[in-house]
């Protein structure tokens, strides 16, 4: 679809773990231009090794910052942009005073409260799983919270209000502060029904849940842009802003998944995997989450690989020698396309497998090579392609563990930055069993917003409309029957390793 400079357009922000990205764009369609800046995380002065804040003023110039150059790249027209979607990272903090100045702001890097997180987990780790489908404590809100209460008194004292990254963006875009439902329930704070804060969890910990302001149903109008945020982005006053829901579900809409037995894979940092459903679907082993999906009336079961992008960035630093990281990677992937099958025996334990949410820890893992390596050392390439293997793998057993708990997955999308490697796609489409269908463009978060931007304003397509349209967008892999009979036997065999890996004592 052709982009107007005359609109309808609309503008997106996507706060994620290590980028703050901005997008213009029509309802359907890849956006005309995107927007990054990195975003910079601090230890402050005497918070122990594990805690990490970010500056709030710092982050939003840099939004402002990728916004005009998204504006101005797209050559679209102001009075064209109907809509502002904002979507954000999980498990991100933000604390406000009485004035509306932040106190503290805090990624979902943010560690420092593990001790705090035992805590939660002893006192009310039932009623977290149960009423919010999520865990273990030290990855929620609560934690953090209970941290400031205990460590830094005076600042929990000043505390007025707290809500995620996206609902601080949409403060800071229109001035008023509403926490979005599925983004709360994700953070372990809302109730799977309603999204508002579990009551329950909150007297238990001794949490005032006042400081948790209204609840907003995702994909709604929140508000419209103040005449400052619309002087800093050189926009029109009184354009509504919308708040998409967590970077996770809004990666779904991006991709079109919002039926029920369908699945959507979101590689980034890390890689949810997420089946929709039409019911709350409780685990009991407390390995796989369950949040609300964006779309009205849906649920999705989540499995995570844990860290893979990441893992993935850090081994092409490694392997890349003194090459731009972008080029380091898409020259490395094209060699691993060359490399047989099983990678010559190499098998990678770089961490993403399925996260066990009910018994987080440290694990064994590294690269295991045949040996004498005088006998047929392994190269680069060969390497990179033992760890997409492995990456397509974590997924593979994610899928089968969401298909124990909720029947079969027809279909599998996928998105995210690794599927700008051909490997990877390539050796997924014969590792999993569903068919797969793969996005456009890699940028589904951003997608996903503006998709459900354009749905809520009259501008725009309805939300049926958009979904389909970004169903149409994807395209289907073809599997090797000879590849998918081979990966059989491969992944069995990487599954094996790993189980026996983690008997191994650190």
């Amino acid at each position: 679809m052709a982009h107007s400079a005359s609109g309808p357009n609309f503008l997106a922000f996507d706060f994620g773990t290590s980028h703050l990205r901005a997008a213009v764009g029509n309802a359907t369609g890849a956006p005309a231009a995107i927007a990054n800046r990195s975003v910079n995380y601090y230890k402050p002065d005497g918070a122990p090794d594990a805690a990490l804040e970010f500056d709030a003023i710092h982050a939003w110039n840099l939004a402002v910052e990728a916004a005009n150059e998204a504006i101005h790249s797209s050559k679209v027209t102001a009075a064209s942009i109907k809509a502002v979607g904002v979507t954000s990272q999980r498990h991100g903090l933000v604390l406000l005073d009485s004035a509306g100045r932040e106190l503290y702001a805090g990624p979902n890097k943010d560690l420092r409260a593990a001790f705090q997180g035992g805590v939660v987990d002893d006192v009310a780790g039932d009623d977290l799983w149960n009423l919010t489908g999520h865990g273990p404590g030290f990855l929620t809100w609560w934690a953090r919270l209970l941290c400031m209460k205990e460590e830094a008194p005076q600042l929990f004292e000043r505390i007025r209000s707290a809500c995620g990254i996206a609902d601080w963006l949409a403060y800071r875009l229109t001035g008023d502060l509403t926490m979005d439902a599925a983004l709360a329930v994700d953070s372990g704070v809302g109730a799977l029904p309603t999204g508002r804060p579990a009551e329950a969890i909150a007297e238990k910990l001794g949490i005032d849940v006042s400081i948790f302001p209204p609840v907003s149903r995702s994909g709604c109008v929140v508000g419209t842009m103040s005449k400052v945020a619309s002087d800093q982005l050189g926009l029109l006053e009184g354009i509504p802003v919308v708040k998409a829901g967590p970077d996770t579900q809004t990666a779904l809409v991006g991709m079109g998944v919002s039926e029920p037995g369908h699945a959507g894979i979101a590689t980034g940092w890390s890689t949810p995997v997420q089946c929709v459903t039409n019911q709350q679907t409780l685990d009991s082993t407390r390995t796989l989450w369950t949040g609300r999906h964006v779309v009205r009336d849906r649920w999705v079961v989540e499995g995570n690989s844990g860290v893979m992008g990441g893992a993935y960035d850090w081994l092409i630093s490694m392997l890349g020698g003194t090459q731009d990281l972008t080029e380091a990677m898409a020259r490395l992937d094209a060699e691993a396309s060359q490399v047989e099958r099983g990678a010559l025996g190499v098998a990678a334990y770089l961490g993403p497998s399925l996260a066990q949410f009910g018994d987080v820890g440290l694990r064994s893992g590294g690269l295991l090579f045949p040996v004498p390596l005088a006998f047929e050392p392994p190269d680069a390439a060969t390497i990179v392609r033992a760890a997409l293997e492995s990456f397509a793998f974590a997924i593979r057993l994610i899928l089968d563990r969401i298909r124990e708990l909720t029947g079969p997955v027809e279909t599998v999308s996928v998105g995210g930055g690794l599927t700008r490697s051909t490997t990877f796609l390539d050796v997924l489409s014969n590792v999993i069993e569903p068919p797969l269908y793969v996005s456009e463009s890699p940028d589904v978060s951003l997608l996903g917003t503006i998709t459900l931007a354009a749905a809520a304003v009259e501008h725009g397509p309805g939300l049926e409309a958009g979904l389909l349209a970004r169903r149409n967008e994807l395209r289907q892999l073809q599997p090797s029957p000879a590849s998918v009979e081979e990966y059989k036997y491969l992944f069995d065999a990487w599954l094996t390793r790993e189980q026996q890996l983690l008997e191994l004592e650190l």
